[in-house]
């Protein structure tokens, strides 16, 4: 180069972080310091720096480009302030990433956005909204970026009325066509119990690409609508779109959760001969499940022992889960011990063996797994179930007595197992994996979180309104299903509960699972 000049090697280095080398930008940074050319970096300089720092994950060096920033005044500039965000992020420094967002001006959207979109993606959804929240009585005016991420906190948090809102936001500002957002807006839906909502929208969007496809595929399966998910599969193979890793998980997914070997077989076949996609830990775990829920134990163990790689936890607590449906202990002791070996404190295993043992009367071995948990400082997770009522979200646990409402509550509970009974309604004591006698069973079903959770809903909640959601960190037992179904009729009100798997939708006495999950 026949003049070297600050101009030339902030581009340089500007390049260098742009394309991704990383070292290169380091290196060439380094040397100006050393061959004492007068160099003073400029805050393109400094946030080029900053984000090769992050992309080799520097962070003692970008500490020390921190200080420079402040000796040389450029810490509150967007471009600068950015890259220090990204590094404390990153690095995990929350605190002093907070700090750097509060210092920087607040009239530019990208911050927002970045800071928006990092609490979403670290299961802080609640903060996210909040952080929302402030940028709108900013007056500054999101992007389709801060869109999509508030509406990933919000789906995380289950908040569809917020996220219905901010849908009408987007209509407003003429994002909601947008594909990015569109997406976001159908993952919401789909995950805060309302997939007709979500249809709507992957129906008006201008453009579908996989992303959307995928949400809807996916939508479907874990409303247990296995048939509309391999519907949309199908539209989807008459685009120019084509199916990837994802899209088959969410159709072995749809498969698997309604029951549908022949179809499932078939399309883990033609992903690997007419599409070239080689299956993946999350493809077997779902024919493992697709078999093993049906009862073909056996051919579940086999496919697992001929996988081309480890058997992943996620298998084998697949077919776990499956044996305990199907009161297999052999099989189920088996998978326990994969599964122990390799994460001996994994406390959902210790429960499914107790729960297999005590579904098959063995409660000898019931005592031993609960004796091994306490020696090794395990504790059951405990049966909780909320629903939310003007803005407020109510918890409730097993037999909770804790409500101020809670007068009422037993009393509709009272009122609602009358109603039951009255349509032939016969308690299914097997749901209670609890050695006690049949009376207290009984007593013991009709105070489960769910159920008080719903007598709630139904009290807050006029008659002929939206439907009563339902979250549960737990499956869903046998009883509490079928007592759902009846209610939905007796009441005439929609009912959607989703546990730990997936959505279930009762309406006038039937459930969108089929009584299969």
């Amino acid at each position: 180069m026949p003049e070297r000049n600050t101009i030339s090697f902030v581009t340089l280095i500007q390049g260098y972080a742009q394309s991704s080398d990383f070292v290169q930008a380091l290196d060439l940074f380094s040397r100006l310091h050393r061959e004492g050319i007068g160099f003073r970096p400029n805050h393109f300089t400094l946030a080029a720096v900053l984000k090769a720092c992050v992309g080799l994950e520097a962070f003692d060096l970008a500490k020390g480009l921190h200080g420079c920033a402040l000796k040389t005044g450029y810490e509150p500039n967007l471009f600068v302030g950015m890259g220090l965000l990204e590094f404390y992020v990153k690095s995990g420094d929350s605190g002093d990433a907070s700090r750097i967002f509060q210092e920087m001006p607040k009239d530019d959207v990208v911050p927002w956005s970045f800071m928006i979109a990092r609490r979403a993606q670290s299961n802080m959804g609640k903060e996210a909204v909040e952080l929302f929240v402030q940028m709108r009585q900013a007056m500054v005016t999101p992007n389709q970026y801060t869109f999509a991420s508030v509406m990933q906190a919000c789906a995380s948090i289950e908040a569809v009325e917020l996220g219905t809102q901010i849908h009408c936001l987007t209509m407003k500002t003429t994002y909601d066509k947008n594909t990015v957002v569109g997406n976001a807006l159908i993952d919401m839906y789909a995950k805060c119990g309302s997939i007709k909502d979500a249809r709507l929208v992957f129906n008006g969007l201008t453009k579908n690409d996989e992303v959307s496809w995928n949400a809807m595929i996916s939508g479907y399966s874990m409303h247990g609508l296995g048939g509309e998910a391999l519907k949309v599969f199908d539209m989807m193979q008459e685009t120019d779109v084509r199916p990837n890793q994802m899209t088959f998980v969410g159709v072995l997914s749809a498969c698997s959760n309604g029951g549908l070997l022949s179809k499932g077989e078939a399309y883990f076949k033609s992903m690997i001969h007419d599409h070239g996609i080689e299956p993946c830990v999350e493809h077997y775990s779902c024919m493992v499940w697709l078999l093993g829920r049906l009862g073909h134990l056996d051919r579940a163990l086999k496919l697992i022992k001929e996988m081309p790689f480890e058997p992943s936890l996620m298998a084998w607590r697949a077919l776990l889960g499956a044996c305990v449906i199907h009161n297999d202990v052999e099989i189920g002791k088996l998978c326990a011990k994969h599964i122990l070996e390799i994460d001996p404190q994994d406390e959902s295993t210790h429960v499914l063996l107790s729960n297999m043992y005590a579904r098959t009367r063995r409660w000898a071995n019931v005592a031993t797994v609960r004796r091994s948990m306490k020696t090794k400082g395990l504790n059951k997770e405990p049966g909780l179930s909320w629903i939310e009522n003007q803005g407020t979200v109510h918890y409730f646990t097993v037999d909770d007595a804790s409500h101020p409402d809670k007068k009422m509550i037993y009393g509709m509970l009272e009122w609602l197992n009358m109603k039951t009974r009255q349509e032939s309604y016969s308690p299914d004591r097997n749901a209670v994996l609890r050695d006690i006698e049949d009376d207290q069973k009984e007593r013991h079903l009709w105070v489960h979180s769910e159920r008080l959770a719903l007598a709630f809903g139904l009290i807050k909640t006029p008659s002929g309104s939206s439907p009563i959601r339902i979250i549960k960190n737990l499956r869903i037992c046998a009883d509490c299903h079928a007592v759902m179904k009846l209610i939905s009729k007796i009441v005439k009100r929609d009912i959607i509960v989703r546990d730990m798997n997936r959505f279930h939708h009762f309406e006038n006495g039937l459930c969108s699972c089929g009584d299969y999950w």
